[in-house]
């Protein structure tokens, strides 16, 4: 049995081509259809890749507008009361404004405001501290 086995086994590989396997290549419905399933996969992903990318780039522009508020606070603080003036100006695509008002007798309000374009709408920032004689 082994051996008829045997014989059948090498007569198909003598004749050159596996059982089976008598198709050679794709037909062009075949390489339409793999087309059109990996468009339909592929499209949402550029779709989410393309929002991401925005979001991003706006996280950005906010993490960038407090960074410079922040340090504009710091710096008006730093002049010292009595010392501390309005100031504004812009840094990159980010305009600042400072404004130093006095609220009671020994007290200064500190006001920050950046504003920056997003997608075409104004964002804007504002911090506001403190300052005291003591």
């Amino acid at each position: 049995m082994l051996q008829k086995m045997n014989r059948k086994i090498r007569r198909t590989l003598a004749c050159g081509h596996l059982p089976g396997f008598g198709r050679d290549g794709f037909s062009l419905v075949e390489i339409l259809m793999v087309l059109m399933i990996l468009t339909v996969g592929v499209l949402p992903i550029a779709v989410i890749q393309h929002r991401s990318r925005d979001q991003v780039s706006e996280a950005d522009r906010a993490t960038q507008s407090i960074v410079l508020a922040q340090m504009h606070m710091e710096r008006t603080k730093g002049m010292g009361f009595g010392n501390a003036v309005d100031s504004e100006g812009q840094a990159g695509q980010i305009a600042w404004t400072v404004r130093v008002t006095n609220v009671a007798f020994g007290l200064d309000r500190v006001v920050v405001t950046t504003t920056w374009q997003n997608d075409g709408a104004q964002e804007t920032l504002t911090i506001t501290d403190l300052m005291s004689t003591r």
